[in-house]
């Protein structure tokens, strides 16, 4: 875990080309690096060198993308801890894609706000922990038909 070298797909200059700007470039980034904190993704080194950025992120002030500019506009293997970095490297070949398909061809232009952030997180959220299991009424369709047979049994014997 003592590598510093940048995550591949982890630099902005990844999104330079596309976004125009380097604050634009920033924003897919920027939301993963907010994410990742919330998410208790960071190396312990990363979150007491960002100190002071992180209580912004903490209570959603500022910037989204605030925390990865204060890194330098890269995420380096050591910047995450072991799931962190696992996570990661599984998803950032996709988070260009994700990003556009959330936010549309001009995803760059979007405001580099918390309701952005939101919204986006969900696709992370998904991505780093899997769709959620349904949890109706009675869990999923197998562990239903039990009960329902139940049901269905118990009327019969009152209409008899």
């Amino acid at each position: 875990m003592n590598d510093i070298s940048a995550l591949q797909y982890a630099n902005v200059d990844e999104h330079m080309s596309e976004a125009g700007s380097l604050h634009k470039a920033m924003l897919p980034l920027g939301f993963v690096t907010a994410f990742c904190f919330h998410h208790g993704l960071l190396s312990a080194q990363f979150v007491q060198q960002h100190e002071s950025v992180l209580a912004r992120v903490r209570y959603q002030e500022g910037q989204v993308s605030e925390l990865f500019a204060a890194n330098g506009a890269v995420l380096n293997k050591q910047d995450l801890n072991e799931r962190g970095l696992v996570f990661l490297q599984s998803y950032l070949a996709k988070l260009t894609d994700d990003f556009k398909a959330t936010f549309g061809a001009d995803c760059y232009g979007i405001e580099d706000s918390w309701e952005n952030y939101q919204l986006f997180a969900k696709v992370l959220v998904r991505a780093h922990l899997g769709a959620p299991k349904p949890h109706g009424l009675f869990g999923s369709p197998s562990s239903a038909q039990p009960i329902v047979q139940s049901i269905k049994s118990s009327w019969k014997k009152l209409w008899r």
